[in-house]
């Protein structure tokens, strides 16, 4: 009998697990291209960040207001961004402008990984 390991035994071993470091990298790298494309006036909404394993939270006060682009109450929609290229739902705006980027340099990670 041959006993093939289960594809979570493989993410697991070559670290594509939920909480693996495949998944650690791929934040950071994610929060790296991200940057650029987040609102910036004084550098808070940038700067106050938590980082897991799998999720990117924006700490400030003010983050989901700068994330939808409005008021939490909808009550005020920006319009104005202070930084050219910024503005709402930057997290999209990085996939769409450098995602290919972040691909391959997950897949480099990974590959390095295996040697």
């Amino acid at each position: 009998m041959v006993r093939i390991d289960s594809l979570d035994e493989i993410a697991d071993k070559i670290g594509l697990s939920n909480d693996g470091p495949v998944n650690a990298y791929f934040v950071e790298t994610c929060y790296k291209y991200m940057d650029k494309y987040v609102p910036m006036d004084k550098g808070l909404l940038r700067t106050i960040v938590h980082l897991d394993r799998n999720s990117i939270t924006y700490m400030s006060p003010y983050a989901s207001y700068q994330y939808y682009g409005m008021r939490e109450d909808g009550s005020h929609v920006i319009s104005h961004w202070t930084t050219p290229g910024t503005g709402p739902y930057w997290d999209q705006r990085m996939i769409s402008a450098d995602g290919p980027k972040v691909i391959k340099e997950v897949q480099n990670y990974i590959e390095l990984r295996g040697r």
